[in-house]
C-alpha cells in the first residue's frame, strides 16, 4: 500500500485556528491549503455517530452531561464554538454522516479515529461507523485511514474491510509494541512523540509508516522527521515554520 497521508496533518480539524471537529474547522483546513485532517468520532446514547473527542460536554462550558447518555436531538442544541471563541458562537455538532460528506466536498483526506466510549460496547459502534455511507468512495479514492487506540475496535473493522487502511494509535509506543497487531495489520502506527526514541522509530520504520501526536512546533517537527517518522498531527498544519520543513525534506 503506498503512503496516503501526508507529513502534515490537520489535527482535529485545525484546532489552533477554529473549534475541534467541526465543519467550521474543516472549511478553515481547506482555506489555508491543509490536505488532510484527523478527526473523531464516537457513539452517542442512542447510536448516533457524532465527531466528538470526550465523553462529557464539559469543554463546552463546563456541562457534565456524558454522551453516553444524550441522543441526536440534544447533541444537535450544543454549542460547540463559544468555548473556543465567541465567534464561533452557536457552531453546531458534527454527525459522522454529515463530516464525510463534507470532507467530499472540501477534497480532503480523512484519518477518522474511532474514539470508543467506555460507556457503551465497541461492537455497535465499529459497526455502525463502517456501515456509515461514503466511507468506501474515501477508501477507493485513498483517502481514508481508521485509528484508533481500541485494537479491538481496529480488529473488527480489520474483518468487515479487509482493504481499508488501519492506524494502530499508542500513548506511548513500547518496545512491546507490536503484541496488540496479533489480530489485524495495520496501515501505519500513530504514537505520542514524547515516548519515541530513534530505536524505536527505525524499528516501526522497518515496517510500517510512522506518525506522531500532537506536534505543534518546529523543533519537534524537525526532531522527529530526523527520526525517521513519515509525519505528524498538528494543531498548526497551516502554520509557515511547520510547512518549511516540509519542503526542505
Amino acid at each position: 500500500m503506498p503512503y496516503l497521508m501526508p507529513a502534515l496533518i490537520g489535527h482535529r480539524g485545525v484546532a489552533s485556528e477554529a473549534p475541534e471537529n467541526t465543519a467550521i474547522g474543516l472549511k478553515r483546513c481547506k482555506s489555508l491549503g491543509i490536505k488532510w485532517v484527523e478527526l473523531d468520532v464516537t457513539q452517542a446514547g442512542d447510536g448516533s455517530l457524532v465527531m466528538m473527542h470526550d465523553e462529557t460536554l464539559e469543554r463546552f462550558g463546563g456541562r457534565a452531561e456524558r454522551i453516553s447518555n444524550m441522543d441526536r436531538e440534544a447533541l444537535m442544541k450544543v454549542d460547540a464554538g463559544t468555548w473556543f471563541s465567541p465567534v464561533f458562537a452557536g457552531e453546531p455538532l458534527l454527525f459522522l454522516e454529515e463530516a464525510l460528506d463534507l470532507v467530499k466536498t472540501l477534497g480532503l483526506g480523512l484519518n477518522l479515529e474511532i474514539k470508543v466510549n467506555p460507556d457503551l460496547p465497541v461492537a455497535p459502534l465499529v459497526d455502525a461507523v463502517v456501515a456509515t455511507r461514503g466511507l468506501d468512495a474515501l477508501h477507493n479514492g485513498e483517502r481514508l485511514v481508521i485509528s484508533s487506540f481500541d485494537h479491538t475496535a481496529l480488529a473488527r473493522v480489520a474483518q468487515q474491510k479487509p482493504n481499508w487502511a488501519l492506524g494502530a494509535l499508542y500513548e506511548g509506543v513500547t518496545e512491546q509494541w507490536a503484541e496488540s497487531l496479533a489480530d489485524f495489520t495495520p496501515y501505519s502506527i500513530h504514537t505520542d512523540f514524547e515516548t519515541l526514541t530513534a530505536e524505536l522509530a527505525a524499528e516501526i520504520r522497518a515496517q510500517y509508516p510512522l506518525y506522531c501526536y500532537t506536534v505543534n512546533d518546529p523543533i519537534t517537527f524537525q526532531r522527529l522527521l530526523d527520526k525517521g517518522v513519515n509525519g505528524v498531527f498538528s494543531d498548526r498544519a497551516h502554520a509557515p515554520d511547520m510547512r518549511a520543513l516540509v519542503k526542505a525534506g
